[in-house]
């Protein structure tokens, strides 16, 4: 997947009491840690890794319960999940690293750069789930269709793991045709990968870490793409997180929808490397 041999080298470690799988590049180089999306992989970057490694030490893993990392029957919250990734920043002992999240792996970096400021050199989300919309239903009704939305894509991973890798390589090139042919691959290895109990926490959508955003003191770039396109940030939202967070830069893509590096790869990449040399 990664296509480096002898570049990129796979190993564990112990993070906040899990046992995480994890490839690093090493070399005298930043150090930039690329966190996955729900029911992905570390090695969903490798198209990103393969573009970056020239400049970056990278290191990616697999969060608990992904990939070949452990799947513990709690702490599948996004607070847990920024813990572990403090945990292998601290144990790789990464000084100042750049941090990448992708949807949920981005909640990951933004609640680790909010309650940690000082760790980061700086980050960037690409996608995550804010505030579905601002004139969302009450609490209750709310919360019910986030039980249900959970239900489905729970159920869709059970079906998932029966299904062959050929299986889901096929469903993944009809749902997705404008992805590059290196995607498919680590993303269907991820769909057989992932557990389930992922899921086995409450309200697993919840925007309270929106909250944490003005904490966060680093340079930060958030890259989203077209609400009709599956991006998750509306335009309210995009609103309010301007209003809350003056100096963070934001750019809405085109063209592009949720999987910003799978769907506007070469735009993606450029932004990246000029906001993370520039900051």
């Amino acid at each position: 997947m990664l296509n480096h041999p002898g570049i990129f080298r796979s190993d564990r470690v112990v993070a906040n009491g899990v046992s995480l799988r994890y490839h690093r590049s090493y070399g005298d180089k930043p150090p930039l840690v690329l966190a996955h999306g729900m029911t992905d992989m570390g090695l969903c970057w490798s198209r990103v890794a393969r573009s970056l490694v020239d400049r970056y030490d990278i290191v990616l893993y697999d969060a608990r319960g992904h990939g070949e990392s452990d799947a513990p029957k709690t702490g599948h919250d996004p607070l847990t999940r920024s813990h572990d990734l403090l945990g292998l920043v601290q144990t790789l002992n990464l000084a100042k690293p750049r941090l990448l999240g992708h949807s949920l792996g981005a909640v990951t970096v933004a609640l680790l750069a909010a309650h940690r400021p000082e760790l980061a050199h700086s980050i960037v989300l690409e996608d995550p789930p804010l505030p579905d919309r601002l004139e969302r239903p009450p609490a209750a009704e709310r919360v019910a269709e986030w039980d249900k939305e959970l239900l489905d894509w729970r159920s869709s991973v059970v079906e998932q793991l029966r299904s062959s890798k050929s299986e889901l390589e096929q469903k993944c090139r009809r749902q997705s045709p404008q992805w590059h042919e290196s995607e498919i691959e680590p993303w269907a290895e991820a769909k057989l990968r992932v557990s389930p109990l992922i899921f086995d926490i409450p309200n697993l959508r919840t925007n309270d870490w929106w909250h944490a955003l003005p904490r966060i003191t680093c340079p930060t770039l958030l890259l989203t793409g077209e609400p009709q396109r599956g991006a998750m940030m509306t335009e309210p939202a995009e609103r309010e997180l301007r209003r809350i967070c003056p100096r963070l830069s934001l750019v809405r893509l085109t063209g592009a929808g949720h999987n910003i590096h799978r769907e506007q790869f070469d735009r993606f990449i450029s932004l990246v490397v000029d906001f993370f040399e520039r900051a």
